[in-house]
């Protein structure tokens, strides 16, 4: 099968990697010089990403299955346009995407699905969100959290125990025009507690594959300390949340949220990706996103027995009830770690330290990875470019074996001003 993939991060290395077979041809763009130092995943002809450009590949090259991994080329409708030509696409349709480019579109929907979820507030306006912080219906003790209502690349959320945060959160996102982050309409939930799980299901627009589930750090700093970010390591859980709680995400958030979407015309096609807190084997959503996750995916897709391009094939046709192959994940836990350039994350225009060379490099095999994101070719060699460079997975039969091995790697690849966590997985 000859297999397109758009994105440019850790994520598209993983899905790269795990499409590529001797059966499989797998393009990638726009890619990162780092992916390119596998010679397996091939560059394309393409120059620039417009939906001209990629229809001309995909039928110059005879691809039968382009999967999107970033979240504004759905939110942009790419799947839509390459769809209305004929292409089978592993993502889901603008309208579809909503779920994650609009918070707010998604908390309504669960609201009137009885989907479980946060006590939230929609403040329409700057005035309106000031006069809500201030009214204290929400508990600061307890928490608040506050959510840009678009797409933010990871840096619309802030939550605080703070009024005075609240209020100045509050003022960045809708009034500070120094922040990149923008929004016209500001969601204020209650804070969830509990544990935080990210589970992943497989959809053709009426049926579901639940592919596992994978517990991501947000938090820059050891001990959840610092401010939020894409992610900064993650791990699978084996023994929790226990096959009660599977069944309840199963049952109370990814059905109906799929039947939300089919009746409202739209049925979801790609992978939802259910942001839950888990307390007392209670299930609550803090967020639905469209698409694989990162660091997940780098961390959820080398467990991968089975033949990832056929299921996203079926379930691209709307076709996953014929599935007849095995298809599941390897009885191994993984550990994925993070290491990000000086100035992560940053929303105010601090210049993070970028272009030292990456120095060092660990041989992939079947139970190590190294997944670049951030980082392009400069005099011959890799730098950092972004802010999440690059990640290692490593995987093993307890998880102190993987997280033991996944540092053992990480401090083989080095650059200057780097930063990771050093308690990933520590549990």
């Amino acid at each position: 099968m000859n297999i397109l993939v758009l994105g440019s991060g850790g994520r598209e290395h993983a899905l790269a990697n795990a499409l590529k077979s001797k059966n499989n041809h797998v393009y990638i763009y726009p890619g990162n010089a780092g992916i390119f130092t596998d010679s397996d995943i091939m560059k394309t002809s393409i120059e620039k990403m417009n939906e001209s450009e990629v229809l001309e590949f995909v039928k110059s090259e005879n691809i039968e299955l382009v999967v999107i991994g970033p979240e504004n080329l759905l939110a942009d409708g790419y799947a839509d346009f390459l769809r209305s030509h004929g292409v089978r696409v592993f993502g889901p349709s603008k309208e579809a995407a909503r779920l994650e480019s609009s918070k707010i579109f998604s908390k309504e929907l669960m609201k009137k699905w009885n989907i479980p979820t946060a006590d939230f507030h929609i403040a329409e306006t700057y005035e309106e969100a000031v006069e809500f912080i201030n009214s204290d219906t929400f508990s600061l003790d307890e928490g608040i959290v506050l959510k840009a209502d678009g797409l933010a690349a990871g840096k619309g959320v802030v939550v605080t125990f703070s009024k005075d945060e609240a209020l100045s959160t509050a003022y960045d996102f809708m009034k500070n025009e120094n922040i990149s982050v923008k929004t016209n309409r500001l969601l204020i939930e209650k804070c969830l507690k509990g544990k935080e799980l990210s589970a992943f299901a497989l959809c053709d627009g009426q049926n579901f594959f639940y592919l596992g589930t994978a517990c991501d750090y947000k938090r820059l700093k050891d001990g959840d300390e610092g401010p939020n970010t894409g992610g900064m390591g993650c791990y699978t859980p084996r023994q929790w949340p226990g096959q009660d709680v599977e069944n309840k995400i199963k049952s109370q958030v990814i059905d109906p949220i799929l039947k939300a979407l089919t009746e409202l015309g739209h049925p979801f096609i790609g992978t939802l990706f259910c942001g839950l807190m888990i307390k007392n084997d209670e299930v609550n959503v803090i967020e639905f996103n469209v698409r694989f996750g990162d660091p997940e995916t780098q961390t959820i897709l080398p467990l991968i027995d089975g033949d990832l391009s056929e299921i996203l094939y079926l379930a691209a046709t709307g076709s996953l009830k014929s599935l007849k192959s095995e298809f599941k994940l390897k009885d191994l836990f993984s550990v994925h770690l993070v290491k990000s350039s000086e100035g992560y994350p940053s929303i105010d225009g601090t210049k993070m330290n970028l272009e030292n060379t990456i120095l060092g490099s660990i041989e992939p095999d079947e139970f190590n990875k190294l997944f670049y994101a951030g980082v392009k070719e400069k005099d011959n060699k890799l730098v950092n470019s972004g802010g999440r460079v690059f990640g290692i997975t490593a995987l093993a039969k307890t998880l102190e074996e993987a997280r033991e091995s996944a540092y053992q790697n990480l401090g083989k690849v080095t650059f200057e001003g780097e930063h990771y966590r050093t308690d990933i997985a520590k549990v």
